[in-house]
């Protein structure tokens, strides 16, 4: 699966909120990586991940303010961020 950030691709369908909150994403392989929340909607979140880290698939994003974990789908990633639409 190609990975993009161009918007037209992933077009928006709620509205964002700019942040600042630290999370955890958790790969189905089960590595464990920090993060920081810097967008977040009722349909997903941009993350600030390590630089270069490969996750992409199924993830699973724990952070207190989303009151508890969400599965999510990686729609696209670049050197240190990844966008995710949460799964219902």
């Amino acid at each position: 699966m190609p990975y993009s950030r161009r918007m037209a691709e992933f077009p928006r369908t709620s509205k964002r909120n700019r942040m600042v909150e630290m999370a955890r994403v958790v790969t189905d392989q089960g590595a464990v990586y920090s993060c920081i929340i810097r967008d977040l909607s009722a349909g997903g979140a941009m993350l600030r991940v390590p630089a270069n880290v490969e996750i992409e698939g199924r993830v699973r994003v724990i952070a207190d303010i989303l009151g508890r974990e969400r599965s999510a789908l990686v729609k696209w990633r670049d050197e240190t961020s990844i966008g995710v639409a949460f799964e219902v």
